[in-house]
């Protein structure tokens, strides 16, 4: 229990207050490094007394745990309460675990919710952790696992062990944001670091989960890591947006648009299985609106274009993508439209007009023909490009574009990687079908900020 004490010691020490500092509190410290706790006591109280929060925490934590001196409960969460009142954040943090676990007082977990939620929001990590417990099994507040896992980041963020651990898992399974190994890794190779428990057999089958490059890559972001401040910020507050992209190449490469990626600092690449790999840009052409990506990635198959019979005005169409990320579903959306015309906005003949539906984060997406082939890369709506009223005044509705497939085909040429023409079906299919079909190589691509 002694060295207890000792262990509270030298944490409060660390609590340092702007103002200056009252002999009592100074005194019960140098008290608890000699292991003389009963002028701890004595110093603590006068402290307390004299109205120093942090003497009062000291006084009603010693009295609330007793151990070698006499333990008086009610009196302990009696000064914890005024340290708390008074904004003392582990004194907070104390009356919640006091509530949480029943010492000194009936066990009330909404009353611990309350109190760690106060330690939390002051960037307490320790009450962060406690309250993403919380939100994650929902004793004392709502059950929310996006809340549990925007509080588990902030204690992460902090350098807290058990919350990088317990970060790790989030990411691992997808509580409360998307499942990323990458992200796992890194959090968990930090709770190695810290030499949690557990820690390193989690990293290992972790680690299984990726090539080479991603633990590579996992190991330069643990060594970069610094802690944070510990705001309790979306978990995602990097993520600039969104759009789709397809594999082109059995070496990972993946086309979208250029806008997607413009100015991003960090791309990522989101496989239906929800697998995310780190992407390079290769190249981009602002005029094509066209993008070139680089990604170690494991797809099912390669996107095959169509080659030698042009595409007709009339011609049934299919747009697959990841709209909306965030409220449509994760496991993309399938439209089905026909080829209005030819060409594009005020005649422009790389692209072809389309009355599939888009919506933003369909950018980049594949255009499909009925037997599973690519035709076009989806673009923009008429809205999105400064056309959104006609000249007689009317809105446009469900005027769509797309960049022809042949014009992607020549920028990947430009750059070195050759379309495949084969694996698409050679009869007519369903719109399912083709759908399935798409899945294999259709990715999200991910922008980073």
């Amino acid at each position: 229990m002694r060295a207890g004490y000792r262990l509270v010691a030298a944490v409060l020490a660390l609590m340092i207050w702007a103002s200056p500092l009252l002999a009592g509190y100074e005194a019960a410290l140098e008290a608890l490094d000699r292991n003389d706790l009963q002028t701890a006591l004595r110093e603590a109280r006068q402290g307390a007394e004299q109205g120093d929060p942090r003497a009062q925490r000291l006084y009603g934590y010693m009295l609330l745990k007793g151990g070698d001196t006499k333990a008086n409960p009610q009196e302990g969460l009696r000064w914890l309460r005024t340290a708390a009142d008074k904004g003392d954040v582990i004194a907070q943090r104390e009356l919640g675990a006091a509530h949480f676990f029943g010492t000194g007082i009936a066990k009330n977990v909404s009353e611990a919710a309350l109190w760690y939620r106060k330690a939390a929001e002051s960037r307490d990590a320790l009450g962060q952790f406690m309250l993403a417990i919380l939100h994650l099994s929902g004793q004392g507040v709502a059950k929310d696992e996006g809340e549990s896992a925007r509080w588990m980041r902030a204690a992460a963020d902090q350098g807290e062990p058990a919350a990088q651990l317990g970060l790790a898992g989030y990411y691992r399974k997808g509580i409360g944001v998307p499942k990323d190994h990458l992200q796992a890794y890194v959090w968990v190779s930090l709770a190695v670091k810290a030499k949690m428990p557990k820690a390193a057999a989690m990293k290992k089958e972790i680690a299984k989960d990726l090539s080479a490059e991603q633990r590579k890559e996992g190991d330069r972001l643990t060594r970069a890591w610094r802690p944070t401040g510990g705001s309790a910020e979306p978990v995602e507050v990097r993520l600039r947006g969104t759009g789709t992209g397809f594999v082109v190449s059995t070496e990972g490469h993946v086309v979208t648009n250029d806008h997607v990626v413009r100015g991003c600092k960090e791309l990522r690449v989101r496989q239906l299985n929800e697998t995310v790999e780190p992407a390079k840009l290769i190249a981009a052409s602002r005029k094509d609106d066209l993008a070139l990506l680089k990604a170690d990635l494991r797809a099912d198959s390669v996107a095959p274009f169509r080659s030698g019979k042009e595409i007709r005005q009339g011609d049934t169409v299919i747009a697959f993508g990841f709209p909306l990320s965030g409220t449509l579903a994760s496991t993309g959306n399938l439209t089905i439209g026909n080829v209005a015309a030819l060409a594009g906005y005020r005649n422009d003949e790389r692209f072809l007009q389309i009355s599939t539906p888009i919506q933003p984060g369909n950018s980049g997406g594949p255009l499909l023909d009925m037997n599973g082939r690519i035709v076009g890369i989806t673009t923009a709506s008429m809205s999105t490009i400064g056309a959104s009223r006609s000249a007689g005044g009317a809105v446009p509705q469900n005027v769509n574009f797309a960049i022809k497939g042949e014009v992607a085909d020549a920028f990947m040429e430009k750059h070195g990687v050759v379309s495949t023409t084969t694996g698409g079906s050679s009869r007519t299919m369903k719109p399912a079908d083709v759908g399935d079909r798409a899945k294999r190589f259709t990715v999200r691509v991910e922008c980073l900020g």
